[in-house]
């Protein structure tokens, strides 16, 4: 094999090295991504994100009526149960609230006298 060709295939397998040690880093330690969690929500004092659960599968926690936010994946270690609401209206943690209705495909539900 010429010289040319090993140097090109160690400078591939170093790359393929360097992304896979920096994906890993940031995913494992530096735990840089949210996590989209749902909590509970009243639709008759805001709008909440609904799915009918007797035509459609509902996730484990059951929630026809849910408002949705994202979570740090840094954050969610102090969060006392999967839906973070203490630590979200606490303000122990940073949470961003999805809005319902920023998307066609959302289908949301609110008090109509509101």
């Amino acid at each position: 094999m010429e010289t040319s060709n090993k140097i090109f295939l160690w400078l591939v397998a170093l790359s393929v090295v360097v992304v896979i040690l920096s994906t890993a880093y940031k995913f494992t330690l530096q735990k840089n991504y949210d996590f989209v969690v749902e909590a509970s929500c009243d639709p008759t004092s805001e709008v909440c994100f609904y799915r009918d659960c007797n035509e459609e599968e509902c996730p484990p926690n059951g929630l026809e009526y849910y408002k949705t936010m994202l979570v740090s994946a840094a954050d969610f270690s102090k969060c006392s149960d999967n839906s973070c609401t203490i630590q979200c209206t606490e303000n122990k943690i940073s949470c961003q609230e999805v809005v319902c209705g920023e998307s066609e495909n959302d289908t949301c539900f609110s008090n109509p006298t509101q």
